[in-house]
């Protein structure tokens, strides 16, 4: 949930947009700034609040547009939000005023004002993580969690890169019975305290297995319901602690998933290469475009193949989406690192392919050509 700071000069309409803040799960109210004082003020609440959203009452609109220059002055890297009245409307269109990120119109819901925080902060802070993988099946059960959980294991044992994994099933996540373990907290409770995490409380939320940090599901506890301002606070948080983040999410993206997925440097649609899986696949494709993901940052993966299976190429031509990598059906070696909760044996075909996957997404294999470039000179 986003901190904000109100700006206002109206008590009335305090009370109302704080009422509006306490039923919302996108943003809460810290602190309240009277306009009257707002010298004073304004420098009280720069030394002792970080917001990530200012809302700055409108009602005066060359009184009010300077109330914003000297906000933004003051937070230059925090977007305002203009609660406007109605005969503003026209005015504020007209605006090329650039100390505002975006306003809402009163009177306004409070979807109408969520979506006036949320274009906000994604107009300051819409950037991709480089360090951001998402992985999800083009149909369920096509293998996201095992490429998920057996790539981390390759990236952290082989290439000694430090990778977090996000469980982003939260009703029917299985990485906990994979790995053996008993998450000591839930990825849903991490979510939960984001706006107030460090890096003490860090360690109570992550499990270590194999080298990897997970944020795992416990699939018991239900509430509380993340919303998109969750996974943006948890990855501003985190992603910058790791080499490499790994979301593993359910094959429908909703508005809280979406963060993740629109913010990863490449978002990896996991199917088997019969017709049906594929054809899925084109879909979850598809609805990536709605999300707004551009084509270029989405790849498929073949999973489970075999050598009379459907060729990448053919595949391509179903997904109208690249395979980036394909992984061979290796049922013994799969249910073999299952029962000992191992990785999958790098010497074998199967771990082969993942040894190259985990190459490729961290770059490592670019690193390997220009270092071995070094001694062809």
């Amino acid at each position: 949930m986003l901190n904000a700071v109100l700006f206002i000069a109206d008590p009335q309409m305090a009370n109302m947009i704080r009422n509006m803040a306490g039923e919302s799960n996108d943003f809460s109210i810290e602190s309240i700034v009277e306009l009257g004082g707002m010298g004073y003020d304004l420098m009280r609440t720069a030394g002792t609040t970080q917001p990530d959203v200012i809302l700055l009452e409108l009602t005066e609109l060359d009184r009010d547009l300077q109330h914003a220059t000297a906000i933004h002055r003051q937070f230059p890297d925090v977007p305002v939000v203009g609660l406007a009245s109605r005969d503003l409307r026209l005015s504020l269109n007209r605006s090329s005023n650039f100390d505002l990120a975006s306003f809402a119109v009163w009177p306004f819901s409070i979807s109408e004002l969520e979506e006036a925080v949320s274009s906000a902060v994604h107009k300051y802070q819409s950037g991709i993580h480089e360090n951001l993988v998402v992985f999800l099946p083009g149909k369920a059960g096509s293998g996201a969690s095992t490429v998920v959980l057996h790539t981390a294991h390759v990236i952290a044992q082989e290439l000694k890169r430090r990778v977090l994994v996000m469980e982003g099933d939260l009703h029917s996540g299985l990485l906990s019975a994979m790995l053996h373990v008993e998450s000591k907290s839930s990825i849903r409770e991490a979510l939960a305290e984001a706006p107030r995490i460090d890096n003490l409380s860090w360690q109570r939320y992550v499990t270590t297995a194999g080298g990897v940090d997970f944020l795992l599901t416990n699939t018991a506890i239900k509430e509380p319901v993340p919303s998109w301002t969750h996974y943006f606070q948890i990855l501003r948080f985190a992603a910058p602690k790791y080499d490499l983040v790994m979301a593993d999410l359910p094959e429908v993206v909703n508005f809280a998933t979406a963060e993740i997925v629109c913010r990863s440097r490449a978002v990896y649609v996991v199917s088997t290469p019969e017709f049906a899986s594929l054809k899925l696949s084109k879909q979850r494709c598809q609805e990536l475009d709605h999300w707004g993901v551009d084509r270029g940052r989405v790849h498929a993966l073949l999973n489970r193949g075999h050598k009379n299976d459907i060729s990448p190429k053919d595949a391509e031509q179903i997904l109208d989406c690249p395979v980036a990598a394909t992984f061979p059906n290796d049922y013994k070696a799969v249910r073999r690192a299952a029962i000992d909760a191992s990785v999958i044996d790098i010497r074998s075909d199967l771990g082969k392919a993942y040894l190259a996957f985990s190459r490729m997404i961290t770059g490592a294999e670019t690193e390997k050509k220009s270092f071995m470039g070094l001694f062809q000179k």
